[in-house]
C-alpha cells in the first residue's frame, strides 16, 4: 500500500494520550501534517505534539469540541497553522457504566454531547473545504453493535450516542458521497485500556495496532469505494457474549 498521508492535513480528537496519541503517530510517520486536539491534557499533548515533530509538521489545539465557537475557531487556527483539514479522525467521546437510575442528568448530558455533539460539530467544519476540494476522509469512533439491536447494561447514554454518531456517518456518507468525500466509523472492541477482563473469542484485547490498521485502510486508495460502513475491529466480541 503505497503512502498517501504525505502532507495531507490531518486533526484527530482527543489526540493527548492514548489511542489518539497512537493514531496521530501513526499518521506523521506517513508525513501527514498533524493537528493534535486537547481539552484539559496539556501535559499529554505537549508529549504528543513532541513525538509527532520527530516525523513531520504539527501544532497543539485546545478546544471543547461541544461548543460550537471553540469547534469554529480551532478550525480556523489549523487552516492558518497547517491547512485545511483534509482527514479528520472523530476519536473523542467520554463514558460511563453506571444503572440509569444512578445516571445524573449531567453525565447523561456530558456523554451524549461529547460523543454525538463533537462529532457532529467538526464534520460539519471540515466538510465545506472537503467539498471544494473534491477529496476528503472522515473517520467516526462508534461502538460494537451500537447499529444493531443490541441491549448492553448500565451504558444508556453512550450506546445512544453511539448508535447516532453511526447513523449520522452513514448520512454523511450518503450526502457528501459526490464531492469526493469518504465517511466511515469504526468500532472498536474492548481495547488495552479498558477497565474490563478479556472476554474476548481470542482472549485478547484490541490493541491499539488493530485499530490504526483499520484507519490507515480507510485512508487508502484500495477503500475508496467504501463508504457509509461501520467497521468492527473486536475479534469476534459482541455485547453479552462471553468467552
Amino acid at each position: 500500500m503505497k503512502n498517501e498521508l504525505r502532507g495531507k492535513t490531518v486533526l484527530v480528537t482527543g489526540s493527548g494520550k492514548n489511542l489518539g496519541r497512537h493514531l496521530a503517530l501513526s499518521m506523521a510517520e506517513k508525513g501527514a501534517k498533524i493537528a493534535v486536539h486537547f481539552r484539559d491534557s496539556l501535559t499529554e499533548a505537549t508529549a504528543t505534539i513532541s513525538q509527532v515533530k520527530k516525523y513531520s509538521s504539527g501544532e497543539m489545539f485546545r478546544a471543547d469540541l461541544t461548543e460550537p465557537a471553540e469547534v469554529n475557531t480551532m478550525f480556523k487556527h489549523i487552516e492558518k497553522k497547517l491547512g485545511t483539514v483534509e482527514i479528520l479522525i472523530n476519536l473523542i467521546g467520554n463514558f460511563i457504566y453506571q444503572p440509569i437510575a444512578e445516571t445524573s442528568f449531567a453525565k447523561f448530558k456530558d456523554v451524549i454531547e461529547s460523543n454525538l455533539y463533537a462529532t457532529f460539530l467538526c464534520s460539519q467544519q471540515a466538510l465545506p473545504e472537503m467539498k471544494k476540494k473534491k477529496w476528503g476522509r472522515i473517520i467516526n469512533f462508534g461502538a460494537v453493535a451500537a447499529d444493531t439491536i443490541t441491549i448492553r447494561k448500565n451504558t444508556t447514554p453512550y450506546y445512544m450516542a453511539k448508535t447516532a454518531v453511526i447513523m449520522l456517518t452513514k448520512v454523511m456518507a450518503f450526502e457528501y458521497a459526490k464531492y469526493g468525500i469518504t465517511v466511515n466509523s469504526i468500532s472498536p472492541g474492548i481495547l488495552k485500556t479498558s477497565f474490563a477482563k478479556p472476554k474476548t473469542p481470542t482472549g485478547k484485547f484490541a490493541q491499539f495496532e488493530d485499530i490504526s490498521a483499520a484507519v490507515h485502510f480507510l485512508l487508502s486508495t484500495e477503500s475508496a469505494y467504501i463508504n457509509g460502513a461501520n467497521l468492527e475491529i473486536s475479534g469476534g466480541w459482541r455485547p453479552g457474549f462471553s468467552s
